[in-house]
């Protein structure tokens, strides 16, 4: 059986992709972004857990939500994995709210850090200012944020052990009145939606997949490319009007869209997309 034949082992997505990194240390894990930095799974592994210690000295318990709001998949999975590791759960804000809609959000999930980043970043603190947020972290310099680098020199925290009904993810929708509601997903859930990923995608190291920004609610988003990276793949963040060309540069073997658009993408490249 090959590595990305190998099942998925237990504990949270976070611990399980910490662990697999170890053996694909220095393979392609994320590329593009909003730095454009190239990370191995090896410098995802080290970010992701200096991220998680640096949250913690800020004061981010087990349990906390944190309100993930960022414009590009590179940017998305290490806020994620690292607010994971530290025993918080993310709480993706879509990008389709309005300011006053963010910050009712980020009130009604008790949130009191955000992670964002350009060009977010201003709509975030005036959703903080609104909300119960005192700490908004930045991918990029922007006055009045912390920087997501300032996290990186608080040591290494290991991926927090969690209990498979406590929250992995706190996205919310909209509801059939028009209103937005919370929509939890559990550590247990979100592990049989990677199963189910697993065989229906069929995802494995030899692939490239292209990440349009962050779409809809997060919970199928977040599934996808976290089932990319479980299994070994590189992730490519691009937006959505050059995935075709960052498909041709980087060779790439699936893309994940919003749902409803078609980026003329050639016939061999898998399209997966998400509401």
């Amino acid at each position: 059986m090959t590595t990305s034949e190998a099942p998925v082992g237990e504990g949270t997505i976070t611990q399980r992709l910490l662990a697999s990194a170890c053996q694909r240390s220095g393979q392609r894990a994320l590329a593009g972004g909003a730095d454009g930095v190239v990370y191995s799974y090896g410098d995802l592994a080290a970010t992701v857990q200096a991220a998680a210690a640096g949250l913690a000295w800020r004061g981010l318990q087990h349990g906390d939500v944190v309100g993930v709001y960022v414009a590009d998949a590179v940017s998305y999975m290490l806020a994620t994995h690292a607010i994971r590791a530290a025993g918080g759960v993310p709480a993706p804000v879509s990008p389709c709210l309005a300011t006053a809609e963010i910050a009712w959000q980020l009130a009604d999930c008790g949130a009191r850090m955000m992670v964002t980043g350009p060009p977010y970043t201003a709509a975030s603190l005036a959703a903080a200012d609104r909300s119960r947020v005192r700490q908004v972290i930045s991918f990029g310099e922007a006055a009045g944020t912390i920087p997501f680098g300032a996290l990186l020199g608080m040591g290494s925290l290991r991926p927090a052990g969690e209990i498979a009904h406590d929250l992995a993810l706190l996205s919310y929708a909209r509801q059939g009145d028009g209103t937005l509601g919370p929509v939890p997903v559990t550590h247990v859930e979100l592990a049989g939606e990677l199963r189910r990923l697993g065989g229906e995608t069929g995802i494995t190291e030899r692939d490239v997949v292209l990440a349009a920004p962050p779409a809809g609610d997060g919970r199928a988003y977040t599934a996808f490319i976290d089932n990319a990276l479980v299994r070994g793949a590189t992730v490519v963040a691009a937006r959505t009007d050059e995935l075709a060309e960052a498909a041709d540069a980087h060779h790439g073997t699936a893309v994940i869209v919003p749902l409803g658009v078609d980026i003329g993408a050639p016939e061999p490249l898998r399209v997966f997309a998400v509401a």
